[in-house]
């Protein structure tokens, strides 16, 4: 062979490994796989990992079935005595009554998956399962992602077991060099006793609370085509996945950044935003004393897959937890829905 050759079939081998890298640096593989828990005993990450195949046909993942009722909550600062420090900032543990509150809400709503922000990590998780179990809600599966330079992580509780976790702490933001999602990606898979499978993931993306609001929300927008970029790899991976987004995005349904995640970065990634009214017939997650208004900040997306087996009449199955105990659990109001 000439040698001219043989330095272009080096030189093309060469950059097909670096390109190889580089995707498996922004979709995980720079980060420790992360563990599965079940009650207090770890399930070895390298079993949780192949539970599922790369790609999942219809023939694995059964069709509709009984509704199985998932609700997000921001539980406001859910901080509690001996969580490690995560951040510079001065924390105050949640007070009891706002605790008990939290676990009354979740706990009247009766949700077999439930997707949090703001819990401040696994001791505040355990206190938050403890408090269900003693109003007979046992969640023996469960999930928390917490990052070092913020307090608030990212949590899922489960009454059935979570089969695989593809949670990501440091997530490269878009565009980016050096930075990160504030927060993360919470994304776990879930089984049922049926063998239907939903995929749930979890975002919660930069405050609207910040000195310089315009770089907050060009943040919040990077964050999002962040996420927005897992998606596209996430549904092209396992294109019949039903897969369920929450999360508290700090902006609400005609913002920009929310825009990326409805019309996707693929056909396939597109995703629909579910519309739960409280008991009046009102939208709003919170209300913001600040500025006099009411926000729909907190939202929960569906992808085509679960949009089609939800049907329409399906995907206006749900709600907004609006009991007098809401209102001491957080500022933010809980919304619940109906996966099939």
């Amino acid at each position: 062979m000439p040698r001219r050759m043989k330095r272009a079939d080096s030189l093309l081998a060469m950059l097909v490994f670096v390109l190889a890298t580089l995707v498996m640096a922004y979709f995980g593989g720079d980060t420790e796989p992360l563990r599965v828990l079940e009650g207090e005993e770890p399930i070895p990450a390298e079993t949780a990992h192949e539970t599922l195949e790369p790609s999942v046909s219809d023939a694995n993942i059964p069709k509709a079935g009984e509704p199985v009722r998932f609700l997000m909550h921001n539980v406001a600062n859910y901080f509690v005595a001996g969580e490690q420090q995560r951040s510079r900032y001065v924390l105050r543990p949640k007070s009891l009554a706002a605790r008990e509150a939290v676990a009354e809400l979740i706990a009247h709503a009766k949700p077999e998956i439930v997707g949090l922000t703001e819990i401040g990590g696994p001791v505040a998780l355990a206190d938050l399962r403890q408090r269900l179990a003693a109003r007979g809600m046992d969640y023996p599966y469960y999930r928390v992602l917490t990052r070092n330079g913020d307090d608030r992580a990212l949590a899922i509780l489960s009454r059935h077991p979570i089969v695989q976790d593809n949670s990501r702490a440091n997530v490269k933001l878009y565009n980016e060099q050096r930075r990160r999602m504030l927060r993360g990606i919470l994304d776990v898979t879930v089984r049922l006793e049926d063998g239907r499978l939903f995929r749930i993931i979890g975002a919660h993306l930069k405050s609207r609370v910040s000195d310089d609001p315009a770089a907050a929300t060009a943040l919040r927008s990077k964050e999002a085509h962040t996420l927005a970029m897992h998606l596209r790899e996430v549904m092209r991976r396992q294109p019949n996945m039903p897969i369920v987004v929450y999360g508290d995005w700090n902006d609400g349904p005609a913002d920009a950044s929310l825009g990326v995640l409805t019309q996707g970065l693929s056909r396939e990634s597109a995703l629909t935003r579910l519309k739960p009214e409280d008991s009046r017939g009102e939208t709003w997650t919170l209300y913001y004393k600040g500025g006099n208004e009411y926000c729909t900040f907190d939202q929960i997306f569906v992808n085509k897959v679960l949009g089609k087996r939800m049907g329409r009449k399906g995907q206006k199955e749900g709600g907004i937890v609006d009991i007098p105990a809401a209102a001491e659990a957080s500022d933010h109001r809980a919304l619940w829905c109906e996966l099939r």
